[in-house]
């Protein structure tokens, strides 16, 4: 009964969105296209017929994102009046067909040494975009070495991230990037701009927090372009470290077809050397753990893609795409010497040496969609995605135990994890009154088949099977309103989960889930301040692998295993970003119920413990607050960024220490503050020379306690040559002092954790860059349910 008024809610509202969309359908009188200075298309613009001689509101209409428009209207004459946050208001005389270019508004010039330096950063009503084109950046490297340096994104630990939203979508052209390598692939002088969207739309699915959009240059003429991007990565503390990369692009355009493909090898390893103490406590014991661990990992891996895009007419374009990965070699080795301590007492020394490898299946990915991209009259926009997405992997692994005071124990274990994942997207746009409504729907179904077996140990084996089928109904509007900027939407879903194991029938577990995301985003001009307020409700759930009761072996004392019964978190998300002149402040704030974390707890009495993720039962509130500078001195560019992030979280854990076997544990009154701080020089005869580092101070992040001050400091010298700077040699160093490491401690109520970490992080790296008759394809596809695949 909940399944048929879940979807009854969807049909209807989505009957409703695309009604509304399709009813108009008159001629338009006016079109046009409105650009910047530079010639590039403006979206987002709100262009207004007003009436000749009283200036009396006619019609209105709001740019896409290729800056087109349409005013359809029955009366003749008048003028076009087109205003857009950050530019002059334009009024140009009605007519068919215009092409009406913006200035950018004097008041928002900066100045620095020389006066009228125009800011690189601008409120585009959904975000912050910054031109990447005749800037600084343009000569980053690549496309990840120019994100790491854009305004409102902070190179973390775990990689970039949007600040206080997390790891960003990123689009190039409109396009969803699913294999990583494309950043490294995609150079800095082929970007024209980077749009950081702090509260992205209703269009995106609920649990997209940040998105990042990268339109590059566009590349005119038909014919053969490739690029080549070669590098390799070295180790100084570790010589066998020596990671090479190579990638190979290739694109053919003639008339209105597009071919293109690509191919890329890459080769990955890690160190990490821990000092660990584990305390456990009992209500007649303590049992202590300290010891070393020492962890190499080696992996390679190849990928590739090919894909078509077809241009049937004016404003009309199908194209499909296959994405393949096949990893080639993975090897993990892990030793861990341990002595255990039971109320002081020395009773066990322990040392473990485990070896992790592929299995049977040799683990591979593969991707596939379908798309078409048009517009109807002129004015009716339609882009519908189909998509595919398969991986398998499986792994085996043998552990050796040997003990100088108790038993040894030989633990073997074996997994084989498959996943299928089937999505459909439509989106429909129109533009209404003063502004774009745009409307449409997503269903992504999804199925993962995980087995684990284990012999050695007293653990059962697994067999089980989640399904998750998602429907998704959305709409927004967007509109300008004098100088500013309104946008409003709403997403439905309607999640059906299924978990069940074969092997233990009694942990089957279904439900369904019924949820409204409403997204809100305010921006005009506050005097010279670029302005913009948001609000947006979000979910996260949780990746298909910790969706699994099975346990694994990691050690003696050290199990780990997934949690079916994890329900998916809810946030409530508040920003406000301001920019003037160079600088750019960003501050959010969110409230998160049912945040899911690591947790660890105490499995019997022998001092094993069982490390999982759980919903905490009470609200997870964080904040972050971020200024931006970004000014220029002659050839010398500074990007500093210096903030704040506190949080608020109490958990009541259970201590058999307490008479009421429950102690009320507190995560907050010391922030973390971070720092980066990048200085580019850019001299004549192409070369360009850069220092910077990123700091973190000690603080919580979530339940960690990072106890150490994180400093990484990284410096590069670059040269480009060729006359049409085609070729780009560059080396660069990061972690040049040896102190990018991340000390933790964590309380967990009946036990705690500290561990020391010595991570291979410096690295020594050479790249060569070269591009022939440079063109980007021109393929449409956006993409359906791609957060699904992540979680896979």
């Amino acid at each position: 009964m909940q399944f048929n008024i879940s979807i009854a809610k969807l049909t209807i509202l989505s009957f409703a969105v695309l009604t509304s969309i399709t009813t108009v359908a008159k001629t338009p009188d006016y079109r046009g296209v409105v650009t910047d200075e530079k010639g590039n298309p403006l979206p987002f613009a709100n262009v207004v017929l007003l009436s000749l001689p009283d200036s009396a509101f006619v019609q209105g209409a709001m740019t896409d994102e290729k800056g087109a428009f349409a005013v359809v209207t029955d009366k003749k004459g008048g003028v076009l009046k087109v205003t857009s946050i950050g530019y002059e208001t334009q009024t140009v005389p009605a007519a068919d067909t215009l092409t009406i270019q913006m200035k950018e508004d004097a008041q928002l010039l900066g100045e620095v040494v020389v006066k009228g330096m125009r800011p690189k950063t601008k409120v585009t009503g959904e975000g912050l975009q910054t031109s990447i084109q005749g800037s600084v950046l343009e000569h980053a490297g690549t496309a990840n070495d120019v994100l790491a340096k854009t305004p409102g994104i902070i190179k973390g630990q775990n990689g970039l991230e949007v600040i206080g939203k997390g790891s960003p979508q990123v689009y190039i052209n409109g396009r969803r990037v699913t294999d990583a390598s494309e950043l490294e692939r995609l150079q800095s002088n082929e970007i024209q701009n980077i749009e950081v969207i702090t509260n992205p739309g209703a269009q995106y699915d609920a649990t997209v927090r940040s998105v990042v959009r990268i339109r590059t240059i566009r590349r005119q003429g038909d014919g053969f372009s490739f690029n080549l991007n070669a590098s390799d990565s070295q180790s100084p503390r570790w010589k066998e470290h020596n990671d090479p990369f190579g990638a190979v692009n290739v694109n053919y355009r003639t008339g209105g077809v597009d071919f293109f493909g690509g191919v890329n090898f890459v080769r990955n390893s890690f160190r990490q050397e821990s000092n660990v103490e584990k305390t456990s406590f009992g209500k007649t014991f303590v049992i202590e753990n300290k010891g070393t661990l020492m962890n190499d990992n080696y992996s390679s891996s190849l990928y590739g893609n090919a894909g078509v895009n077809l241009q049937l007419a004016t404003n009309h374009f199908v194209g499909g795409k296959v994405e393949w990965g096949r990893t080639l070699s993975n090897y993990l080795t892990m030793i861990v010497d341990d002595n255990v301590y039971e109320n002081s007492l020395l009773i066990d020394k322990l040392t473990t040496s485990s070896e992790d490898h592929l299995g049977d299946h040799t683990p591979y990915r593969l991707g596939a969609n379908l798309y078409y991209n048009g517009l109807v009259g002129s004015k009716l926009g339609i882009d519908v995605n189909l998509d595919y997405y398969g991986n398998d992997d499986s792994r085996t692994s043998l552990s050796e135990e040997t003990s100088t005071m108790t038993h040894n124990a030989s633990v073997s274990s074996g997994s084989y994890n498959a996943g299928r994942l089937y999505a459909a997207k439509a989106v429909l746009s129109y533009p209404i009154w003063k502004g774009q409504l745009q409307g449409g729907t997503e269903e992504t179904f999804s199925h993962r088949t995980d087995e684990y077996t284990v012999t050695g140990v007293s653990i059962p084996s697994s067999f089980a099977e989640v399904e998750e089928n998602n429907y998704a109904g959305f709409a927004s509007y967007a509109f300008m309103l004098g100088r500013a900027q309104l946008s409003a939407g709403v997403r439905y879903e309607y999640v059906h989960y299924a978990y069940t194991d074969a092997l233990a029938p009694e942990s089957n577990l279904t439900r369904n889930y019924d949820n409204w995301f409403p997204t809100l985003s305010y921006a005009r001009m506050a005097g010279p301040v670029q302005l913009m307020l948001n609000y947006s409700a979000k979910t996260r759930r949780p990746n298909y692998a910790n969706l699994s009761n099975a346990i694994r072996y990691n050690s003696r004392y050290i199990w780990q295993s997934g949690n079916a019964q994890l329900q998916p978190e809810l946030s409530h998300n508040f920003g406000v970003t301001a920019v003037w002149k160079f600088y750019t402040l960003m501050v959010n704030y969110a409230r998160t119920d049912d945040a899911i974390m690591t947790w660890s707890s105490p499995y019997g009495d022998e001092g094993i413990v069982l490390v999982k993720p759980r919903n905490i039962e009470t609200p997870y509130r964080a904040m972050t607050a971020m200024l931006n500078i970004t000014p220029t001195f002659g050839p010398w560019t500074i990007n500093y960024s210096v903030g704040i992030q506190p949080q608020w979280l109490t958990i009541d854990a259970e201590d058999p220490r307490e008479p009421s076997g429950i102690r009320t544990t507190t995560f907050n009154n010391h922030p973390v503050y971070i720092a980066q701080l990048f200085n580019t020089l850019k001299v004549t005869g192409g070369w360009q020379f850069e220092l910077g580092g990123v700091m973190q101070s000690k603080g919580w992040s979530q339940n960690l306690y990072m106890r150490n001050v994180f400093c990484n400091v990284s410096a590069a010298v670059q040269k480009t040559m060729l006359r049409d700077g085609s070729l780009v040699a560059r080396l660069e160093g990061a972690d040049l002092l040896g102190t990018s490491q991340m000390n933790v401690f964590s309380d967990f109520g009946s036990h705690t954790i500290s561990q020391t970490n010595l991570m291979d992080i410096q690295r020594i790296k050479f790249s060569l860059r070269y591009s022939f008759n440079a063109a980007q394809s021109k393929y449409r596809g956006t993409g359906a349910g791609k957060e699904a695949q992540e979680r896979m």
